[in-house]
């Protein structure tokens, strides 16, 4: 079901690429990992003592049924539930990141490097018609996250944070038939690859961005993809690159719709 890959830290060597845009992409080679502590968590129940992250919740679930296949959609309300569940993990939403991937074989997969990582979920899973599974699936990795890179075996201390998580029972080992074994929704992905075929392809409808194999080279001894602007020497990694790129479209809108 889930792939987990502990990441070390990118290194800071020069890029050597060349663009005629102002960013250009490097890949950062890893160096051995660091130490990692976290932030001790509450259990569900207390982590969710008011009402409101309930009620998000449910909010949540209803907007994602209303949605249907609509990938668009679903990432957005996938985005919004990262949010609160990595906020209850007490996770920091500066160090941590949600993308995407387009494989079959794995629903999720979880980076790590420093006391940082990135977690991609599968598009398939966006389309999934069971709430649950998005919940289940983004707790899963989660738990990954908290208990740290030797929880790669789904020992104790992965079913530790499985507990405190409140990581539903199909979700807390490696593999899961609640997502595999459907044979009409595995008939809905098939039908939604032609789709995305005529329209363009796998990024007409998530952002390349964001894209695990746009970010990473390989999930084992792989590198990560960072942006370097040389005229300033600032380097940022796809998220952030991502993060100003929309700004950047919504400043472009803003303008158009003022001069209209």
């Amino acid at each position: 079901m889930s792939s987990f890959i502990a990441r070390t830290s990118p290194s800071t060597s020069p890029s050597t690429s060349s663009s005629t845009t102002p960013w250009t992409a490097r890949s950062t080679a890893s160096r051995s990992s660091a130490a990692r502590t976290r932030v001790p968590l509450q259990p569900r129940a207390a982590a969710s003592s008011s009402s409101s992250a309930a009620d998000d919740v449910c909010a949540l679930e209803r907007e994602w049924r209303a949605a249907g296949y609509d990938l668009n959609a679903r990432w957005v309300l996938m985005k919004r539930l990262w949010t609160l569940e990595a906020s209850r993990a007490g996770l920091s939403l500066d160090e941590w990141n949600l993308g995407w991937h387009s494989a079959k074989s794995y629903v999720g997969i979880t980076y790590m490097y420093d006391d940082r990582g990135d977690i991609f979920v599968s598009k398939y899973l966006c389309l999934d018609p069971e709430f649950d599974n998005a919940i289940g699936c983004l707790r899963h990795e989660l738990a990954h996250a908290v208990a740290g890179p030797t929880s790669a075996d789904h020992g104790a201390g992965f079913r530790a944070a499985c507990e405190t998580l409140d990581v539903p029972a199909a979700w807390r080992s490696a593999t899961t038939g609640a997502f595999y074994s459907r044979p009409a929704v595995q008939m809905m992905w098939a039908k939604h690859d032609v789709q995305e075929t005529l329209r363009g392809g796998k990024f007409a409808s998530l952002p390349e961005l964001l894209y695990e194999k746009t970010i990473w080279s390989a999930p084992v001894n792989g590198e990560r993809t960072v942006y370097t602007d040389h005229e300033t020497n600032t380097t940022i990694d796809a998220f952030q690159m991502y993060a100003l790129v929309c700004a950047a479209e919504e400043e472009e809108a803003q303008r158009q719709n003022a001069s209209s």
